[in-house]
């Protein structure tokens, strides 16, 4: 429901107009026009792929950020690699474990937004920038190779490797039917990005390709989607469910504007002044970069008074977005010869078209003090079983 709420902001408060949805997000203009110009035709919703980041904390999940699209990331195998441990198997059997297999389900997804007949067999080009190939690569390849066993035939590139003749989109010498986008909204900011995306958005123009997922849909992923979700001027527009769901799951975002906004208890105050108040409790996320880039936590001892009164002055206005924050429950993991370790675990709950769509979690043991956990910062990556019966088992 709350991703329904999201994909019903641009009309909500933009008369339906997505560019000015873009950037009122965040985007510059160079990513508007592409967002424009590979608009027309798109699905609406753009897509039903996503991946919903949740802390647990001691009132239930609260949502740090909803990724949208087909750059959400997650793992290929681990829990089947769990399940081929003999010893796990059994334990997994005796307590009804079950699993989603995310990747079967992408593939689903894929097809299903794509209108491909089930036998259909396209060529997929799976596009990332230039800059981010070698190191993404090996994943890139492995997904390809999956595919293939679920009838999608696709091959890793990035986006300077695309060329446009004949009426068509090229990957060397293969006319290519979709483009997988790898690449993030982000990378159009590059000073030769004119140049790299021409080919891809004149036959995007020309419908002479498609394209998984749409450049449209990573606003919906944006945080400050979610503080247009959140500020309380807005509430009139959505339904008493809808409410109930932001309410319970979303913490207080805000724009970090020069202006006056409204509190949780709907009183209104100026930002800076509220921020510098209640530093401890909030944190400061750019609104379109991901992996925990440019987010910098309040409560951090590397940040003082005057440091963070500077960082706001430099946002104010700009895309950064506020946010209160989530005191996650540690968990429990068992740990040889010590019992048990309590670790902090970011809960990732994948969607798909069928709905759920798996788990892609990130963890770190609570002593280390982990701000934000992402990969970067060296958090650990897994994924989830379910208790009971679930009827998408692989």
């Amino acid at each position: 429901m709350l991703r329904d709420a999201l994909f019903r902001l641009p009309r909500l408060l933009f008369d339906g107009d997505v560019a000015a949805f873009a950037r009122a997000s965040g985007m510059e203009d160079v990513q508007v026009r592409a967002i424009e110009r590979s608009f027309a035709g798109l699905p609406n919703p753009p897509t039903s792929m996503g991946r919903a980041d949740l802390y647990h904390d001691r009132t239930g999940f609260r949502l740090m950020e909803f990724n949208m699209g087909g750059t959400i990331g997650f793992e290929l195998d681990i829990c089947s690699g769990f399940l081929a441990d003999p010893e796990f198997s059994r334990f997994a059997a005796e307590e009804g474990l079950q699993h989603v297999h995310t990747l079967t389900e992408q593939v689903r997804t894929v097809r299903a937004e794509m209108e491909l007949a089930p036998d259909a067999r396209p060529f997929i080009a799976h596009v990332e920038w230039p800059r981010h190939f070698a190191m993404n690569e090996p994943y890139m390849s492995a997904m390809c190779e999956r595919w293939g066993d679920h009838g999608l035939e696709a091959r890793p590139c990035h986006v300077g490797q695309l060329e446009r003749r004949y009426g068509r989109l090229w990957l060397d010498d293969r006319p290519i039917d979709i483009v997988y986008r790898q690449f993030l909204m982000e990378d159009l900011l590059s000073d030769d990005a004119d140049a790299l995306m021409e080919p891809l958005l004149g036959a995007l123009e020309g419908g002479e390709v498609r394209m998984f997922t749409s450049l449209e849909s990573e606003l919906y992923g944006s945080k400050a989607a979610l503080a247009m979700l959140s500020n309380r001027a807005h509430r009139h527009l959505f339904s008493a469910r809808e409410l109930d769901v932001i309410d319970r799951l979303l913490p207080w975002t805000s724009p970090v504007t020069s202006g006056p906004v409204l509190l949780e208890d709907g009183t209104e105050a100026s930002l800076l002044d509220h921020a510098m108040a209640d530093q401890h409790e909030l944190i400061l996320k750019p609104t379109l970069l991901h992996g925990g880039q440019g987010v910098v936590p309040g409560w951090s001892s590397d940040v003082t008074s005057d440091q963070w009164r500077k960082l706001l002055l430099d946002a104010m206005d700009g895309p950064y977005v506020l946010q209160r924050r989530i005191h996650p429950v540690p968990e429990p993991f068992p740990e040889p010869g010590v019992g048990s370790r309590p670790w902090i675990v970011s809960w990732g709950v994948v969607m798909m078209a069928r709905g759920h769509g798996g788990f892609f979690t990130r963890c770190a043991p609570a002593e280390a003090g982990k701000d934000v956990l992402n990969h970067f910062q060296g958090a650990l990556v897994g994924s989830g079983f379910q208790a009971g019966p679930s009827p998408r088992r692989q």
